[in-house]
């Protein structure tokens, strides 16, 4: 359906195209919307591939699959965002890198996590159960726990240093960071 789409919307570009003269403002406004339908699908399926590897990589080398999201997946997630921050912070434009920072992860919170759980309480009677006897769910409720704690700690020393960060609060997040995941990693093959 989307190659068939795809080759009808090339051929309304190519006969509303000419040397001499662009394409309408509306041909270039269903482009627009098409193309960025078609960046979704495509994000999409590559993520679902991506973690299906995760997945395999987990059952092959028998590491829990909550270590792997919170690492491998985490880190390849995150590095576009931490270089587009570097280079927009290098322009002179920290506080947009530091909301790109906090933002981007609060947008997947709120809506990748509340899509997930409206679509699971609508297929599940009762709920998502959680329970955190298992390591699985220890894990998760640990990257939780770690995770208020660590933003908890960037907003008390923001406002304790009127709202200025400086290197210190840098290395005491990394410091934090790698105190969590050692421990979530100790907890993992203590199981």
């Amino acid at each position: 359906m989307a190659i068939v789409f795809s080759i009808v919307l090339g051929l309304v570009i190519y006969l509303t195209t000419y040397s001499n003269r662009a394409p309408s403002l509306a041909v270039f406004s269903i482009f627009q919307v098409t193309s960025f339908a078609m960046s979704i699908v495509w994000v999409y399926m590559i993520a679902n591939i991506i973690v299906d590897l995760l997945v395999l990589l987990g059952m092959l080398t028998g590491i829990n699959v909550a270590i792997l999201g919170l690492t491998v997946l985490s880190w390849g997630n995150s590095v576009g965002d931490a270089f587009a921050s570097v280079s927009i912070s290098k322009k002179g434009f920290g506080e947009m890198a530091l909301t790109g920072c906090i933002a981007g992860p609060v947008f997947n919170l709120m809506l990748g996590l509340g899509l997930i759980t409206v679509k699971c309480n609508l297929l599940l009677d009762g709920g998502i159960p959680f329970t955190y006897d298992d390591e699985s769910g220890l894990l998760t409720f640990c990257i939780i726990i770690a995770s208020i704690l660590i933003l908890s700690t960037m907003v008390w020393m923001t406002v304790s240093n009127k709202f200025k960060l400086v290197n210190r609060h840098a290395n005491v997040l990394i410091l934090l960071y790698a105190a969590v995941i050692i421990l979530i990693g100790s907890i993992a093959f203590e199981f």
